[in-house]
């Protein structure tokens, strides 16, 4: 069973670092109820949708993985954003996995305090590393 889970997870690992990889298009959308109670409002929320994507689009720089191998030598770059996925796709697995049964464990309260310990960790290591790139050298 290990070797099965693992063998679909380095598939799927492969396959989304392929897709991003090749420079396709991604298509995107969003859900809206064009009848109904707020069939007036559905058009100007989907105009607005469309113009965030467009914008999100024409910046260049929608994921995060572009502006990641940047930093790295030609040669290197395959490697690096081949490291990030398989990082991001196994976080992303043992989180999926595992949030049904730390929910059984605990409470809402205690996972909600667990994740504010982890939001202070990243809005420090953001500050610091915000600080040392504006500090002269």
């Amino acid at each position: 069973m290990r070797k099965l889970f693992i063998a679909v997870f380095m598939f799927v690992s492969s396959f989304g670092s392929n897709v991003m990889a090749d420079g396709h298009s991604i298509k995107m959308g969003i859900i809206l109820g064009f009848t109904g109670p707020i069939e007036s409002l559905t058009p100007a929320m989907a105009a607005s949708a469309e113009l965030a994507f467009k914008e999100a689009s024409d910046s260049g720089s929608l994921s995060g993985t572009s502006l990641l191998v940047l930093s790295y030598k030609e040669e290197e770059k395959f490697k690096a954003q081949g490291f990030n996925d398989l990082i991001v796709y196994t976080v992303q697995a043992i989180a999926s996995l595992s949030a049904g049964i730390f929910i059984s464990l605990t409470s809402w309260k205690t996972m909600n305090l667990v994740c504010i310990i982890f939001l202070i960790i990243i809005i420090v290591s953001t500050f610091r590393a915000d600080l040392k790139q504006r500090s002269p050298l």
